[in-house]
């Protein structure tokens, strides 16, 4: 593309071309000449003007950038540290429920079944107890038997102590133990408390044919059906207690020192809300208080384990009318309430940079690149005390490229919009 100069030049050309032709038809040869002298001066001069007088490109003055930022005034405050954990709800009592007397069973109640709750000492079955019965009448003649025995072993203690009178100093103490018969009378004792013995074992046995809950429990599975034939020892039934469940929690070990542990440096555990939305909605949840450190780390994660004790997790002492009980082996959600953090600022997570960094607007509008003291992470926040003051400026957006000192502004306030039919 031709440059405006060069443009100019070649229209001079063609102009001076178009007059040279007119005036060969109307000029002379005098005046053809002349005329060519005057295209060639207007030409000339056409040139130097454009080659005197060429374009320059001026100069904008160059503004100031300035970069756009959110901020957020911090100030120092006292704060409650919130644990969030997941954890796995276990039973706190469990056993496996076994007669300590074999036979057929031959009454159990309707509630034992997966899920049936007991009351402490109320019967869940019956034992054939008729051969203990029969036990129970034998052992009693057996010491009747052994009482009467006593008896006529007295009478003739009478009798040896009276022949013991008559012949006076002749015999021999030795020989006076068993002039007396104390042998015979103290074998008889014997035979009395052996046969008083064995009515009380069968009685005892007679009352193990009746097998009842030995706390307030809930059936987790059964072995045995009406009809079964038991052995002493074997188990019947599992059972958990329902005065209370725990709650399995993993945390990571450097945050052990912001609970508050029974028997570790606190009588009282932190305060603890169970959520198990999955189970049963958004709505349930059941408060409990940590009640002891586990003794070991967890194997695969390496964090340290606590339970949880839920008083009533099936809720039965509540008068709410809809219940949602723990469920045993649920995955549940807690919120560990812990001690306090003094006088710190907490800081988005979204906010803190490189780790231990943050950027402070500072009242030059300029840009401050700080490293500060983490004395609680969460999820959401952190908790500093060292690298903020009060009344600074946090800044909570994004930066490309931040460099330390660059200029910085604040979006402007809206206008609140005037209402309509408001004065001006």
């Amino acid at each position: 593309m031709l440059s405006d100069k060069e443009q100019a030049i070649k229209y001079a050309a063609a102009t001076a071309g178009k007059i040279k032709t007119v005036a060969r038809r109307l000029l002379g040869q005098g005046g053809r000449l002349l005329l060519v002298l005057v295209i060639l001066a207007v030409g000339g001069g056409i040139s130097f003007y454009w080659m005197t007088h060429k374009p320059t490109a001026k100069r904008r003055q160059r503004k100031s950038r300035t970069t756009l930022v959110e901020v957020s005034r911090v100030s120092p405050q006292s704060y409650k540290v919130v644990i969030k954990a997941m954890g796995t709800v276990i039973p706190a009592r469990s056993i496996q429920l076994a007669p300590r007397v074999g036979g057929q069973v031959v009454d159990i109640s309707p509630k034992f079944v997966p899920g049936g709750r007991f009351q402490a000492n109320e019967r869940i079955l019956q034992v054939d107890p008729k051969d203990y019965q029969l036990a129970v009448q034998q052992r009693a003649d057996d010491l009747a038997k052994a009482q009467c025995e006593l008896k006529l072993e007295m009478g003739q203690q009478s009798v040896a102590r009276r022949e013991s009178e008559l012949l006076g100093e002749t015999i021999k103490e030795e020989d006076k133990e068993l002039l007396l018969r104390q042998p015979q009378l103290a074998m008889n004792r014997a035979m009395v408390a052996a046969a008083a013995a064995a009515l009380e074992q069968s009685q005892l046995d007679l009352k193990r044919t009746s097998i009842a809950a030995p706390f307030n429990a809930m059936i987790q599975s059964r072995s045995v059906d009406l009809g079964s034939q038991v052995n002493a020892g074997t188990a019947i039934a599992s059972l958990v207690g329902t005065d209370e469940y725990w709650v399995k929690v993993s945390v990571p070990v450097d945050q052990l020192k912001w609970i508050s542990i029974p028997g570790i440096g606190a009588t009282r555990g932190s305060h603890v809300y169970i959520h198990y939305e999955s189970s049963c909605g958004p709505d349930a949840g059941l408060e409990g208080s940590v009640s002891r450190l586990m003794a070991e780390l967890e194997p695969q994660g390496r964090m340290a384990q606590l339970l949880v004790a839920v008083k009533d997790p099936l809720l039965l002492k509540s008068a709410a009318v809809q219940r949602f009980p723990l469920i045993l082996n649920s995955y549940v959600r807690v919120e560990i309430q812990s001690r306090d953090v003094p006088q710190a600022i907490r800081v988005p997570r979204t906010a803190l940079r490189d780790g231990s960094r943050v950027w402070v607007m500072r009242a030059d509008n300029t840009l401050d690149i700080r490293e500060v003291k983490i004395v609680w992470s969460g999820n959401e926040c952190v908790y500093v005390t060292d690298g903020l003051r009060d009344g600074d400026m946090l800044i909570t957006s994004n930066l490309t490229t931040p460099v330390q000192g660059m200029t910085l502004h604040m979006p402007k306030k809206r206008r609140q919009a005037k209402k309509p039919g408001g004065r001006k």
